[in-house]
């Protein structure tokens, strides 16, 4: 049994007759940062919405810490510590910042859901340890300034950075990053790139599915490559800029 935090073997997901990921392998280890890249239409998007559970897997097989969870439903994922950020900024524009974040800690309360208005089945401690913990995802993720701001006055980039702080909130073993630098100018990726780097050092594993070349080649320990739903490559970024393969799947196009 694999000891790696994310574990994919032979995944396949069809639709109709298209192939859209074909006996797709690999893993991500504890601690580690590893990128999926591929030209448009290579499989990436499929890809991460069979491992967070949006459309079930045709075949193959998703382990978790050891667990299966290509049959599970999308919110058991997130319990068991599978959570995602979008293309698309996915927020509740008249919540607070803050409140926002709460909202991720659902998948982590022990009380009972209707502690507050009944007093039932309350955790001694828990409102407190979860103050606790959005503070630090908020500083973590550069968004205590603006903490009780409504969501919807908040700039796209800290928008992003929302997405990733309400996964986070969830205490997840691995967190998918689905094109977290869509929009952001230079000195935003910066920060996105330390803050990927800082969430690997704090003991979350990263999946970073990005198309901006010098931000995975810049974060990430090992990097994944697909074409046309299969993958062509994997290694470590210098390896992967000098891969044939790889160039020859782009065109030419740097990476």
């Amino acid at each position: 049994m694999t000891s790696a935090v994310l574990h994919i073997h032979k995944l396949c997901k069809s639709f109709g007759g298209v192939h859209a990921i074909r006996d797709l392998s690999f893993e991500v280890g504890h601690g580690e940062i590893v990128g999926l890249i591929g030209p448009n239409g290579s499989g990436k998007s499929t890809t991460v919405n069979a491992l967070a559970g949006v459309f079930s897997a045709s075949s193959g097989e998703i382990l978790l810490a050891g667990a299966h969870i290509q049959k599970l439903p999308e919110y058991e994922r997130v319990v068991l510590g599978l959570t995602r950020t979008f293309q698309t900024a996915n927020v509740f524009p008249d919540f607070t910042v803050r409140q926002q974040v709460e909202l991720g800690c659902n998948s982590t309360l022990k009380s009972h859901p209707l502690s507050s208005v009944f007093g039932i089945g309350i955790h001694e401690g828990e409102n407190e340890s979860i103050a606790a913990r959005v503070e630090d995802i908020l500083e973590i993720t550069d968004l205590l300034g603006v903490a009780e701001d409504l969501v919807s006055t908040t700039s796209a980039a800290q928008q992003r950075f929302l997405m990733i702080a309400t996964a986070l909130a969830a205490e997840p073993k691995i967190i998918l990053l689905d094109e977290p630098a869509a929009g952001m100018v230079s000195h935003e990726r910066k920060t996105l790139g330390n803050l990927i780097k800082r969430i690997r050092d704090l003991g979350t594993s990263v999946l970073v599915i990005e198309h901006h070349m010098a931000l995975i080649m810049e974060v990430c320990d090992r990097i994944v490559v697909l074409n046309f739903g299969s993958k062509i490559a994997e290694g470590t970024p210098s390896e992967i800029r000098d891969n044939k393969a790889v160039i020859d799947a782009y065109l030419g196009e740097a990476v």
